[in-house]
């Protein structure tokens, strides 16, 4: 998920219009828009700081977009990369995901 995929699904989650997101935020809806397809990669501060409030994203996820997970996930993912071997290839083939070899699986 990228941060553009966040905002949108935030604001529509939250029913916010663009226009009212960007009323909020200090910019037109186009520049909202542009901030959803990824069209603007970069936002200043106080852009991060309003529409991180105004969505209750946390604004580190503007910085570290690697960190793109909502608790559950990252719960998931901990839970995941504990568990044991046999765990693990469970977890896989219930949800279809082709066996890897070691190497590739430790990388994630």
């Amino acid at each position: 998920m990228t941060i553009g995929d966040l905002i949108k699904q935030r604001r529509t989650a939250l029913h916010y219009s663009l226009e009212y997101v960007g009323q909020i935020v200090g910019v037109d809806r186009a520049t909202v828009s542009r901030w959803e397809n990824g069209q603007i990669g970069k936002m200043g501060r106080d852009k991060i700081s309003a529409l991180s409030r105004l969505l209750m994203i946390d604004p580190v996820l503007f910085v570290q977009p690697h960190e793109l997970l909502f608790p559950d996930e990252r719960e998931i993912l901990d839970a995941y990369r504990s568990a044991d071997p046999g765990t693990q290839a469970a977890v896989r083939k219930l949800l279809d995901i082709p066996e890897k070899n070691n190497s590739s699986a430790s990388a994630i």
